[in-house]
């Protein structure tokens, strides 16, 4: 290993531990959600979509469109997309500001197909196409319903068993019936909770990134890093620095980013890209003060700020 590599060492294995903080997972998230949009390109439900529209031959056509557009820009997305996550707190950034650049770029390529074919729709047809969209959602609030009763009825039988074990004279027994009452209940949380991180693992990667990098940059811990960094007086001046930017980052997302959800798949892709051009200027709003101020840091402080970003 030579000397320069040796001395570059400390200050990527800093920054890579530094991913586990808040800020880390989130830019790594964004990073990451290029590739996962090539992965949904390559998998949207586009025979399932022509079944359930029972599409004729003009809309089979702009729907054969849409597919090769989207294979277009799934494989222009696996070339384009960042491969790594970078050690390099602005280089991290950069990366992320290309994945984003990258899937915008995918998206001029593919909303003129959808909208096409979309158009070609009777409203009847939206209607279907709607209902279908609308089916995973109206499951998971069944789901959620169903749930909340068993615990509910859950929560009965367990009052009920509580007034018989009032009679019990053995703690034990008390003890092993409580129990007893309460292990169907307990397994059934644990499925729910199951399922929920599933979902969320399975989400694509861009979900709720908007706000999560909001959140984030208006959460810098102030007083930790002050403390446990050990900054002096010009680093605080470019800390503060960072600290600023991120709050006007924050504003700016708070505002740019759409509140509602659409309902129509165009109105969806349109809605995306919103939100992927204002976390493109969020990050390239921070980007000089983080890095100024990771660059005022010696090797010690820039590992400590790391695990703490």
């Amino acid at each position: 290993m030579t000397p320069a590599r040796a001395a570059a060492v400390p200050g990527e294995l800093a920054l890579s531990r530094g991913r586990n903080g808040a800020f880390g997972v989130t830019i790594e998230k964004l990073v990451r959600g290029c590739a996962a949009q090539a992965a949904e390109f390559a998998n949207w439900p586009l025979d399932d979509i022509a079944r359930t529209v029972s599409a004729d031959e003009n809309q089979r056509n702009a729907l054969e469109t849409l597919r090769g557009k989207a294979k277009e820009a799934g494989e222009r997305l696996s070339a384009e997309c960042p491969r790594d996550v970078p050690a390099a707190p602005a280089a991290r950034l950069e990366a992320a500001e290309q994945g984003i650049a990258a899937t915008l770029s995918a998206f001029d390529t593919v909303e003129p197909a959808l909208t096409a074919f979309y158009a070609a729709l009777s409203d009847e047809q939206k209607a279907r196409l709607y209902r279908d969209m609308a089916v995973p959602a109206a499951a998971a609030k069944s789901s959620a319903s169903t749930s909340n009763a068993a615990e509910t009825t859950g929560s009965r039988e367990a009052q009920n068993a509580r007034r018989e074990r009032r009679d019990y004279s053995s703690r034990r027994h008390r003890w092993r019936d409580y129990a007893a009452a309460r292990e169907a209940p307990a397994r059934e949380n644990a499925l729910r909770q199951s399922t929920r991180e599933s979902a969320r693992q399975a989400a694509p990667g861009w979900s709720g990134t908007c706000e999560e990098l909001a959140g984030v940059l208006r959460n810098w811990p102030v007083r930790e890093i002050e403390r446990d960094v050990g900054l002096a007086s010009a680093q605080r001046v470019a800390f503060y620095e960072l600290v600023t930017a991120s709050l006007k980052a924050a504003d700016t997302l708070a505002s740019a980013c759409p509140s509602e959800a659409a309902l129509t798949p165009v109105g969806r892709m349109q809605a995306m890209r919103q939100r992927l051009s204002a976390m493109r200027s969020a990050t390239a709003a921070i980007r000089p003060a983080l890095l100024h101020f990771y660059e005022v840091l010696d090797q010690g402080q820039q590992q400590r700020f790391a695990g703490m970003s």
